[in-house]
């Protein structure tokens, strides 16, 4: 009696790929059993506090929006020109470089001069489209609820690079756009 156990746990030793499927055999199983466990409730959407949004119509919102929405698609835009401006010449200035180390030293340069582009365009944002974007989501998420471009509220709140900035701007774009045409 005892043999039967030790000849079974031997093959599995012997043969991984026999254990990994007993694993599943027995895994699945148990994992049916234990059952789904139901999505976590999400809070209430709480009042948005009174600002000069909340006060709007729909049709302001919607108005509102897409002036904010052109303008952080601008400020992205210029970004890119600006950028490309910068990889123009040192595309240009590595052309006439013969030297690898040469090469490498104005893509670094380069790389230090975009980054600091970077950051300012991302200052530029906080300082001019950041607390009117975040004023416009919450007047908007409160009248709409839960529609595409309300669930990423860190995303509004944090942006870390460019293309964040382009999100919030997507966003806003379809929180807008949700908005129903007659304020009720």
């Amino acid at each position: 009696m005892q043999r039967q156990p030790q000849k079974f746990w031997h093959t599995l030793i012997r043969r991984p790929i026999l254990l990994v499927v007993a694993g599943l055999i027995c895994g699945i199983p148990i994992g049916w059993s234990i059952g789904r466990r139901s999505a976590p409730e999400s809070p209430p959407l709480p009042p948005a506090k009174a600002t000069t949004y909340t006060t709007l119509s729909n049709d302001e919102l919607k108005n509102k929006s897409a002036q904010l929405v052109t303008a952080i698609r601008s400020l992205a835009r210029s970004f890119y020109d600006e950028d490309q401006g910068l990889r123009a010449a040192a595309d240009g200035k590595s052309a006439g470089s013969k030297s690898k180390t040469e090469q490498e030293s104005i893509r670094q340069a380069w790389l230090a001069d975009s980054a600091k582009l970077h950051d300012k365009f991302l200052d530029r944002y906080k300082s001019e489209y950041w607390a009117e974007a975040l004023l416009l989501r919450e007047a908007i998420v409160a009248k709409v609820g839960g529609v595409p471009g309300a669930q990423n509220a860190v995303l509004f709140q944090h942006p870390t690079n460019i293309l964040g900035i382009e999100q919030v701007a997507n966003a806003l774009d379809l929180l807008g756009k949700s908005l129903p045409a007659k304020t009720e």
